[in-house]
């Protein structure tokens, strides 16, 4: 049976500010305890179940994702209770479904913004929205690829003892995708070698693609708009 939920103007805005204040605390306190960890980690999972209900329209789509969420989830919290010698595929299983169900949002967002003729303010914030999950796809991409290659990203020492635990790691290339998508390289932690070139390469013209791409379809439809208030006056 499809979820449904009532959809107010403002759920983009929603979404928008609680990935922000997630990004924003994870570092800081996902790693100061375990139940601090717990709760980021809910909270990350209650972000993802509210962009199951406002993003995903269609039944089909709902189950999709909570196909791709829900093994997510369990993987995630299976870093606290299972030993530790599993800890590692615990993290690769949920790096590789959140990247499935973070890569298949953006594709719906995207679609959705393709597919209106008349655009609100909500919808050009929902673009955003769909900036940010980009960037968490490339962040997830990177994670799976340290554990997967732990050779192929060069850190500086004065940040290299976050690799080793979980939501640091997390939040390391958390900053490596956004400073990477926005094309500024500091580096304090570069790709040395494959696939991490690859990724890097692909996260710097999807983001360069996004932006122009979106842009246009915004301004587009808001002059569409303009002109069709403005009546034959403003042709």
């Amino acid at each position: 049976m499809m979820i449904k939920i009532v959809r107010h103007g403002q759920k983009h805005l929603a979404l928008l500010t609680a990935l922000v204040a997630m990004l924003v605390a994870q570092p800081l306190v996902g790693h100061r305890s375990v139940p601090g960890g717990a709760v980021a980690d809910a909270v990350l999972s209650a972000i993802c179940l509210y962009m199951i209900l406002i993003i995903f329209g269609q039944g089909w789509e709902q189950r999709a994702a909570l196909a791709l969420i829900l093994p997510a989830i369990a993987s995630n919290f299976g870093v606290y209770v299972l030993p530790r010698g599993v800890h590692t595929v615990c993290e690769v299983a949920y790096h590789c479904f959140m990247v499935a169900f973070l890569g298949l949002t953006v594709a719906v967002i995207l679609r959705d913004l393709f597919a209106k003729s008349v655009i609100s303010g909500d919808d050009v914030i929902g673009a955003i929205c769909g900036y940010l999950l980009v960037g968490l796809v490339w962040a997830n991409l990177y994670t799976l690829t340290y554990l997967l290659v732990p050779g192929t990203f060069a850190v500086s020492p004065d940040i290299a003892w976050r690799l080793g635990e979980w939501h640091q790691r997390r939040a390391l290339f958390d900053y490596l995708s956004f400073a990477t998508l926005m094309t500024l390289g500091y580096g304090d932690i570069t790709p040395i070698g494959p696939p991490a070139f690859t990724l890097t390469w692909l996260e710097v013209m999807f983001g360069q693609f996004y932006m122009a791409v979106v842009v246009a379809q915004l301004v587009g439809l808001k002059l569409a708009q303009a002109l069709t208030r403005g009546g034959p006056e403003a042709k």
